[in-house]
């Protein structure tokens, strides 16, 4: 999409609009708001704006019940009036929404494309009737729109050199999405009867659906997380390479949101790999221990 710079009007609500924004993602990304306190307050602002933005519509599809097909019909029409509500801010820098109205703000202060936010709102479409996806390349696909384009959104505030390091910021947002989903196993089948694992490879392993459902918790089952988990950390090595490529002010933020999130697969790994014994996460102490990795991380690059 392309459209000119719309000439902002003062905005007399933007202090209202950001603590609404910090809120959200105080509320509902605990680890990453702690990340994105070591950037500088600008980029702090920036991020909260983005993040708001992105949870509103992903609350529509988890929040909303979708037990007949008139409820799943309800959400794509607020997920359609949402996207119209946008596509509306983006290109006039006004709306009735203030998180809205702020994140426009912030997609042409920091020349977002626009492309990124329909690519996350075509995938909270496809979270409305997609349950299932059949191999890696099935379930990257929908990673790109739900969280690749977060790490791309993401190097468009801090600053990058090249355009190599898009592809590292892809990559960091599907290591921490992957890691979301070994977490979440339980609760996204449980609460939304979603299975974010490639069909193909539970089968491989010889687990199914009624396992997850069962929670049945097996040797295959561990084997099939030390594959999954292998392949995030595979992630988060290639994604680490590009945060030397950031601009020095928000390398220590990125690579405290990359510790944080890598240290749930550690967590994982100290219940025996079971996504059913509790959801591993991650203590204000041992968050306060991991800044000391995360900034050697920084400064190694």
């Amino acid at each position: 999409m392309t459209a000119s710079s719309p000439v902002f009007e003062p905005f007399p609500e933007r202090p209202q609009a950001l603590r609404e924004a910090r809120a959200i993602l105080r509320h509902h990304g605990k680890s990453y708001y702690f990340s994105t306190c070591l950037f500088p307050r600008r980029l702090q602002e920036a991020t909260w704006s983005v993040y708001a933005f992105v949870r509103l519509p992903d609350e529509i599809v988890d929040t909303s019940p979708q037990e007949t097909p008139e409820d799943v019909e309800r959400i794509k029409e607020k997920i359609a009036q949402f996207c119209a509500d946008w596509r509306h801010a983006y290109n006039s820098g006004q709306s009735h929404s203030r998180v809205l109205k702020l994140a426009s703000q912030t997609w042409h202060e920091y020349a977002i494309p626009f492309d990124y936010s329909t690519a996350f709102l075509d995938a909270m479409v496809l979270d409305t009737w997609k349950t299932d996806y059949k191999n890696y390349p099935d379930l990257e696909a929908y990673m790109y729109g739900s969280a690749a384009v977060i790490g791309l959104m993401m190097s468009h505030l801090v600053g990058f050199q090249g355009p190599q390091t898009l592809e590292h910021a892809k990559a960091l947002g599907n290591a921490m999405q992957l890691t979301n989903f070994l977490r979440d196993i339980d609760e996204d089948f449980q609460t939304r009867g979603r299975v974010y694992m490639p069909q193909d490879e539970l089968a491989r392993f010889g687990i199914s659906r009624d396992d997850i459902a069962a929670r049945r918790f097996s040797n295959e089952f561990r084997d099939f997380m030390r594959f999954q988990v292998t392949r995030a950390d595979s992630l988060y090595d290639f994604a680490n390479q590009g945060i030397k490529q950031l601009e020095p002010e928000g390398r220590f933020a990125v690579a405290m949101a990359s510790t944080l999130y890598r240290a749930i697969l550690r967590k994982l790994e100290q219940q025996d790999l079971n996504p059913f014994a509790r959801r591993a996460s991650t203590s204000l102490p041992h968050k306060l221990v991991l800044m000391r990795d995360a900034r050697a991380l920084s400064r190694q690059c």
